[in-house]
């Protein structure tokens, strides 16, 4: 017991004494108010950048853009200060959260805050103040469903004139101290900043040399003092209200919301009743041979923690599971380890036929390779049916080079998957890239909760795919980015040989002009189809498609016509649109396509505006228009964003050949933490 004393009061006495350097370290170091403009006293004792290496299109000349960074920290932040001094127009166009467009100056901020070069935190803004943030892991794989909260301000003073360039100040604050597995002494940091030349066209610039865009791989290592841990304790809580109204009938009121703890390298988070309300309709797609479309997670409560659950077969599509009850969400990080589990109890059909869900994972993280395992347990009770599946991945990377091999098996102990992959990873900038996968999967497997790339047919197929091209980026007026790629891609069932698709491919991309640019895609496609006797035949596809994009200001336009003969009609779609940015309030986009195939013509009109009425303040609106099926959505919504994740929304939709069908939302969600 003594023993334990001492060590008690030891461990004590450290924390006290490193709690009171770093108080008087902070006392010493004034902190920022992100309001856009750069107060030098605020900014004093700030590490500064001014040195750049312009690395896209690759130069050794030093005519970038003036630019100065500043950073700071505090026991719980890290902050950020750019001198932006643009010789050349600055395009913004996104006022929508985690969307952006080809043109428009973002700058980067990647965060490797274990100092692996391996996982890390990405961070975009434009100079109208929209955001963009993902995870990085494995160097160069995203998950773009990753949101943080953080703070940006820009003061745009004066605009580029042909004898003066313009200047813009920016301040960022992104807190850190709800980020796991933080290393104490030294993290990796790295700007990447995009800018335009006077001919029109762009370049990338960055604090490291030989940078790779999009990419961990290289970055500064900055000295910090440690974040005050205080034993990083954290919670939040996010309730929700919603209620809704549809044409006359009563109003009816949903609530749930989500808790959080954590604690060092541990998470733990809880649901119930969870929203599953995004309020912004999933994207519409046309897709080719009866392919799925990937929908994107938006509940918070997987989508912060899917990196940890990638793998060649995706055998996690937590899209697959509807109308969540409760559920729990355990995950643990540490640089050379992570897993996590969840349980999930959900109700697809409302009708309260339950299923449960248990799926674990852990990975480790080697010099140049991870290994993985996966487990899932699912439970239809009212079907009495039941899924184990049990799976082993892997991944290797050479440190020298670009070339990756990959591999996974997944059992469900009566059938079989397995994916293999060899791949010689683009770099982003330019150069050769290709890859080669092996996918099959056996009758007998099934996992309730795997994505299919083969929608509407049974499994005991397999895939095969091959791909190489090469992109080249040259400092000139024109013509300053081509890249070219072709490819192979069969799928087929095995049960019969019976081919969805056996193709090859090319796509072709330039950039004409700074303001202009050019695609085109050709496929060859032969898939088997049945004739009108029921016989399997061979079909012989030719898909062409050919489009322009147009920049003006911050405006931009595209034009383009897909065509070909498909199965047993023949494709004619033109379309166009455009996007439109009226100062820094109001955003417009939208397109028109037309449709002739199998004797039926439609047009299908989509339109989107996004107007800021105050800094946090938005009224959106979209209309999408069906002269085929004649039905007509407009959804328009006022939404007030206190910050990622916490708002209010007041929506109203109608639907209908007519907008005949009304329905109305009232929705608040708060994150609060303590």
């Amino acid at each position: 017991m003594k023993i334990f004393t001492f060590f008690l009061y030891a461990n004590l006495f450290s924390f006290n004494v490193t709690n009171l350097y770093l108080q008087e370290y902070y006392q010493n170091n004034s902190l920022p108010v992100i309001d856009g403009k750069i107060n030098p006293s605020e900014w004093k004792n700030a590490k500064v950048f001014t040195d750049f290496y312009i690395f896209l299109p690759k130069s050794d000349k030093k005519d970038y853009d003036s630019t100065i960074v500043y950073v700071k920290q505090s026991k719980d932040a890290l902050y950020f200060a750019f001198k932006f001094f643009p010789k050349e127009k600055v395009i913004s166009q996104s006022l929508v959260r985690d969307r952006s467009s080809d043109e428009e100056n973002e700058f980067f901020i990647f965060l490797d805050l274990e100092n692996k070069n391996q996982n890390g935190y990405f961070f975009a803004f434009n100079f109208i103040g929209n955001q963009r943030d993902m995870l990085i892991y494995n160097q160069k794989n995203v998950s773009q469903e990753w949101d943080w909260i953080w703070e940006n301000k820009s003061t745009i003073y004066r605009e580029a004139t042909a004898t003066e360039p313009g200047y813009i100040e920016t301040e960022v604050k992104i807190p850190v101290d709800k980020i796991q597995n933080k290393n104490t002494e030294q993290i990796g940091i790295n700007f990447t900043l995009f800018a335009y030349r006077p001919d029109g066209t762009y370049y990338f610039y960055s604090i490291v040399p030989n940078n790779e865009l999009m990419s961990l791989k290289k970055t500064y290592k900055m000295n910090i003092t440690p974040f005050d841990e205080r034993l990083n304790i954290n919670i939040n809580a996010t309730p929700f209200l919603m209620s809704n109204k549809f044409n006359d009938s009563t109003y009816k009121a949903n609530g749930g919301g989500e808790l959080s703890l954590s604690l060092d390298k541990h998470k733990l988070k809880a649901t119930y009743n969870t929203d599953e309300s995004t309020l912004e309709a999933d994207p519409y797609s046309f897709s080719f041979y009866n392919r799925p479309i990937y929908l994107e997670e938006k509940r918070l409560f997987f989508s912060k923690d899917l990196d940890i659950y990638r793998s060649q077969i995706n055998l996690f599509y937590t899209r697959a599971i509807e109308n969540i009850n409760y559920g729990f969400n355990y995950t643990y990080r540490s640089s050379k380890f992570k897993a996590g589990a969840i349980f999930v109890e959900d109700d697809p059909e409302s009708s309260g036929n339950t299923r449960q869900f248990f799926t674990t994972r852990p990975v480790f993280y080697g010099n140049n390779f991870n290994f993985g395992g996966f487990f899932l347990h699912s439970n239809k009770k009212a079907d009495n049916y039941k899924e184990n599946i049990l799976s082993f991945d892997g991944l290797y990377y050479f440190p020298s080079n670009p070339l990756r091999f990959a591999g996974q098996y997944a059992t469900n102990f009566n059938g079989n998957a397995y994916k293999l992959v060899a791949a010689y990873q683009n770099n982003n900038n330019s150069g050769p890239y290709g890859s080669f996968s092996y996918n099959k999967v056996d009758d007998k497997f099934k996992a309730t909760t795997s994505f299919n790339p083969n929608v509407g047919l049974v499994n005991n197929y397999d895939e095969i795919s091959a791909t190489g091209g090469y992109a080249w980026i040259i400092e000139r007026p024109l013509f300053s980015g081509i890249s070219i790629n072709t490819g192979y891609y069969r799928s087929r069932a095995l049960n019969d040989n019976f081919k969805m698709q056996e193709s090859i491919y090319m796509n072709f991309y330039t950039k004409i002009t700074g303001t202009l640019s050019f695609n085109g895609y050709t496929e060859y496609n032969q898939p088997n189809d049945f004739d009108e006797f029921g016989n399997i035949t061979k079909r012989n596809n030719y898909i062409n498609e050919f489009s322009l994009r147009y920049l003006t200001g911050n405006n931009a336009f595209f034009a383009g016509y897909m065509f070909g003969p498909y199965y047993t009609t023949y494709i004619k779609n033109p379309y166009f649109g455009g996007n439109i940015i009226l100062g820094d309030k109001i955003a417009l986009n939208g397109s028109v396509n037309f449709y002739d195939m199998y004797d039926i013509k439609r047009t299908i009109i989509n339109a989107r505006m996004d107007f800021r009425i105050l800094k946090q303040f938005y009224l959106r609106s979209f209309f999408r228009k069906d002269t085929y099926s004649q039905n007509a959505l407009l959804n328009t919504m006022l939404q007030y964003e206190f910050f990622a994740g916490s708002n209010i929304y007041l929506v109203m939709n109608l639907e209908g050949k007519k907008l005949q069908y009304v329905r109305r939302y009232f929705k608040i969600g708060y994150e609060f933490n303590f």
